[in-house]
């Protein structure tokens, strides 16, 4: 269902802010590779943004999709992009070895 598509979605935001929160601690923060959330973990924003606003976006497409159930292939655009950053990251964990 796309309610079960737009929760694991979610789920894959909040594993790639734990990987990214982790490698930023033990390296810095010049090992964030994307601009806005190197600049959004400068200002201590990544948090809100990954937890409630991202959340918050999924949640209105969500409604979207219900008022206009031919748009419902919109859910997936997320689901591809945070699931391959978080294969990314996988590939960087076994690849390093690194614990989270």
């Amino acid at each position: 269902s796309i309610g079960m598509t737009l929760f694991i979605t979610y789920l894959l935001n909040i594993i790639d802010y734990l990987f990214t929160s982790h490698w930023v601690n033990l390296y810095g923060i010049d090992i964030e590779g994307n601009p806005l959330g190197r600049w959004m973990y400068e200002n201590d924003l990544v948090g809100i943004v990954k937890i409630f606003i991202v959340g918050g976006l999924l949640a209105l497409i969500g409604v979207c999709i219900r008022l206009q159930p031919k748009a419902k292939w919109v859910a997936y655009i997320p689901l591809v992009v945070y699931g391959l950053i978080v294969i990314y990251h996988l590939a960087i964990f076994f690849y390093t070895k690194e614990i989270l």
